[in-house]
């Protein structure tokens, strides 16, 4: 089956260079199902849940069949499903170690709740996001540096060296020395995808690359890469309707 011969697509998502997932309805409600480069559909079926990557070539979600319980497990390599396979533990690094030996933060909130949450976690190999009361964000090295004080509601990886913050629901990008690399509050919303940004501004969706030019413009509903490497094919909504776009914003028809 080839993903054009689908009714009603909705969503194309992607995992990596080989396959993307995609959303469309189907005679008793939504199926989710995975197809590859060649728009060749590789797993389709009547699935509860979005797909999620394991790893390597093993794909899960969850069957609506109530014959079937939990999750279930696609091999697109050997196109069949499997049993739950055995994950062997990676090695932490050491910024999750660090995260993970954290002291929790202890604070009451403004109902008067009492809030345990991690004071650490880790934004990659070489930085942790810390928090301090009330519940302010910064970014410290491995060694306990300060590179970035805590004064953001939300702090995430956003690159090499560079970090997507938050307050009060308005965003920037900030590099170690403090510079802000997109200017804070120009967007409502960043989201890091390796080469550029998923954004939102004015309650529209476009895409941004790391310095802050627009590739796609802010003229959309909703808009999702299908891979993350490129923006050859794009998931998008507009008025209400859904179709697919590339780079250069042209409407196309699905391989």
């Amino acid at each position: 089956m080839n993903v054009r011969e689908l009714s009603d697509l909705e969503t194309i998502k992607g995992f990596d260079g080989e396959y993307a997932s995609f959303k469309t309805k189907g005679t008793d409600g939504i199926y989710y199902g995975l197809i590859n480069r060649n728009g060749e559909v590789v797993w389709y079926d009547d699935l509860c849940l979005p797909i999620s990557k394991l790893r390597d070539s093993v794909y899960f979600s969850m069957k609506r069949k109530r014959n079937i319980e939990g999750l279930v497990f696609f091999d697109v390599a050997l196109k069949k499903y499997i049993d739950k396979p055995q994950m062997s533990e990676r090695p932490k690094s050491k910024a999750e170690l660090i995260a993970g030996n954290c002291e929790d933060l202890i604070y009451t909130n403004k109902n008067g709740h009492v809030v345990h949450m991690r004071s650490m976690h880790n934004l990659n190999d070489k930085f942790l996001s810390y928090a301090e009361c009330p519940k302010k964000w910064g970014v410290k090295d491995l060694d306990g540096n300060i590179v970035i004080p805590a004064q953001f509601d939300f702090v995430s990886e956003g690159g090499d060296d560079i970090f997507i913050v938050e307050r009060d629901n308005q965003y920037g990008i900030i590099d170690l020395k403090g510079n802000w690399v997109i200017p804070f509050g120009e967007y409502e919303l960043l989201w890091w995808r390796g080469d550029y940004f998923l954004a939102r501004k004015d309650d529209k969706a476009g895409i941004i690359d790391l310095k802050g030019k627009t590739l796609i413009p802010f003229e959309y509903e909703y808009l999702h890469p299908a891979y993350s490497e490129c923006l050859d094919l794009i998931s998008a909504k507009q008025n209400g309707e859904f179709f697919f776009i590339n780079s250069k914003q042209e409407r196309i028809k699905l391989f």
